[in-house]
């Protein structure tokens, strides 16, 4: 429950303010479409990680992300067991973690962990203008 209050809490709080991101997308390529659509924000990434995950948790630690992002729909046993690991760390216990593009059944998997959303989702909350994304939407 901690969890999730404290990531609708930092869901009306991004709305105000621009994030620093880390984003977790496995894949081999230099960019992912996830990346490649962050940079395109007003919001900051301010780390990658594409391959080894043990290298993760300690450039969260260093990065001071506003939030971590994770590409779901890739290699989802991954980013779930990236994300249990940043929950016991304590820089990183409370950064706000989110899901993006999972199936049902691997959302269910990590609802008590971070915040799952759809890629048009995340776009609304990333977007400039607060009054265009609905909180009530990316909730629901």
């Amino acid at each position: 429950m901690f969890i999730l209050t404290v990531g609708f809490i930092f869901l009306l709080y991004t709305h105000h303010k621009k994030m620093n991101l880390f984003i977790i997308d496995w894949s081999k390529e230099a960019s992912t479409p996830l990346i490649d659509y962050c940079k395109t924000t007003s919001h900051r990434i301010v780390g990658t990680q594409m391959v080894d995950g043990t290298i993760t948790y300690k450039n969260t630690t260093r990065n001071k992300p506003d939030a971590i992002v994770i590409n779901y729909a890739v290699k989802p046993s991954h980013g779930r067991s990236a994300a249990q690991e940043m929950r016991k760390r304590k820089k990183t216990a409370t950064t706000p973690i989110y899901f993006i593009n999972g199936d049902e059944d691997d959302n269910e998997k990590v609802e008590h962990i971070g915040i799952c959303l759809s890629e048009e989702e995340f776009k609304d909350l990333l977007e400039d203008d607060p009054q265009s994304a609905s909180l009530e939407n990316i909730i629901l």
